[in-house]
């Protein structure tokens, strides 16, 4: 087994638990691992200036690969130079704003490293969900033609959870459906929270993130251990030497990766599994 050098983790249901919190047993193994020299990259679909305060919190210079996986920036000691990012093409982002204003959906447009979106007093509910879950920032405009032309790192339409297999057009399922058909080949649309669906560039995603992450620091993706639960996690997990699926992760998650922890993020998985490695 190849020794570890790269510790990559999800944050909501992975690192964090359902009060979105580190738990003080995960926060101590990466303090601990730290220590020995491993990089500890936080990997997630938030922006940079939503996930510093989790890389503070834990009293690491972490490495962060955000967007899921459409922007990668160097530790903080590094000035957080950003050695990759790749957006959106314009034509995708257009058509989604024209989509987002003819059917009545909340737009999240990330650009320049800011959120963007309508500013909609019935969609606000939305945003609110979305500012409170991760602690984002909105900038709001009065009209978001305004953004058409630029190239977003990434695009969120927030819509209803979906129930069960009896889901209304509207929901987020019913509109992943929609889109994987309509522009699936040329877009990566993948599912995260209940009520996000997310637009990147096809060519990117967390699997992409960790292989140029590891690239820079000079490491192998078969000496990288990497924890996650959700769909967008899959790619990362099935890059990394060691893919580890949270005991609450979905069947792509579980499917992807090499080991499913017997341990939920409500458990502090994520330091019982990483506990052998660091023996």
């Amino acid at each position: 087994m190849s020794k570890i050098k790269m510790i990559a983790l999800d944050l909501d249901g992975t690192l964090l638990n359902s009060k979105r919190e580190v738990p003080e047993e995960n926060r101590r193994i990466l303090v601990e691992a730290d220590r020995k020299g491993i990089v500890v990259a936080l990997s997630s679909g938030r922006m940079t200036y939503s996930m510093e305060p989790i890389a503070e919190f834990l009293g690491i210079d972490c490495a962060i690969i955000a967007y899921n996986g459409a922007m990668i920036r160097t530790k903080k000691n590094e000035s957080r130079k950003i050695i990759f990012h790749k957006p959106l093409q314009c034509k995708y982002c257009d058509m989604l704003i024209d989509y987002s204003l003819k059917n009545h959906f909340l737009l999240n447009f990330y650009f320049e490293d800011r959120l963007f979106a309508q500013e909609d007093g019935i969609l606000k509910r939305y945003s609110d969900l979305y500012a409170n879950q991760t602690g984002a920032l909105y900038n709001f405009v009065k009209d978001i033609n305004v953004l058409k032309g630029k190239e977003a790192t990434k695009l969120i339409l927030l819509s209803d959870p979906s129930s069960g297999s009896d889901y209304d057009q509207r929901s987020r399922d019913g509109q992943y459906d929609f889109f994987k058909k309509v522009i699936g080949k040329k877009v990566n649309v993948t599912k995260t929270n209940p009520e996000y669906l997310e637009f990147m560039n096809r060519e990117v995603d967390k699997g992409v993130g960790i292989k140029n992450l590891a690239e820079y620091y000079s490491i192998r993706t078969s000496e990288i251990i990497a924890f996650g639960d959700g769909d967008n996690d899959a790619p990362m997990l099935a890059m990394a030497g060691i893919g580890v699926a949270m005991k609450n992760a979905g069947q792509e998650s579980k499917k992807a990766a090499k080991i499913i922890s017997g341990w939920t993020n409500e458990e502090f998985g994520v330091a019982k599994v990483l506990k052998k490695y660091l023996e």
